[in-house]
């Protein structure tokens, strides 16, 4: 699980896969044709849902389970709805221990119940997440916006600059 505190740690992690870095894990696993599913995670909550309703529910979580990696991305950006939420909970509780998950987030893990709504479900979710796994934190500055020109913008007519001019 990677916690992003401001999107710099996915950042690195695309840039190695688009250099074809052989040291990453997902480099080693894809190399090796380990099957891998990559979603961002409110498109793969609104699939989960959308096949609740449409009666194929089981036929996408098949799909789901030959994956030996689930990649989920930005983890929280917007919240779920409350089915989707625990159709989510469902599927990670299914393939936990047996499969691996990466996730992408930069909530904090007290902040999840504003994405998933109910609090025991969260706390079981952590919790299940939390469970052998590696954590692995990336402080930093956020790549997009240092690199920006809006952000060369606001440095130039940031209150510090204004009062160095007077």
């Amino acid at each position: 699980m990677s916690v992003n505190s401001r999107t710099v740690g996915s950042e690195r992690l695309a840039w190695a896969a688009r250099r074809n870095k052989s040291l990453t894990v997902l480099g080693i696993a894809c190399q090796s044709g380990i099957p891998v599913k990559f979603y961002r995670t409110a498109a793969l909550v609104n699939q989960l849902s959308e096949a609740k309703k449409t009666g194929t529910l089981g036929t996408f979580l098949k799909k789901l389970y030959k994956a030996k990696i689930l990649i989920l991305d930005e983890w929280g950006y917007v919240p779920y709805d409350r089915t989707g939420s625990q159709l989510l909970f469902d599927l990670l509780s299914e393939i936990h221990e047996q499969k691996s998950i990466i996730l992408n987030t930069n909530l904090e893990f007290s902040r999840w119940v504003n994405v998933l709504y109910d609090e025991q479900l969260t706390a079981a979710l952590v919790g299940r997440l939390m469970h052998h796994c590696h954590l692995l934190l990336f402080p930093g500055e956020n790549n997009r916006l240092r690199e920006s020109s809006v952000n060369e913008l606001y440095r130039s007519i940031a209150p510090e600059n204004m009062q160095e001019a007077r």
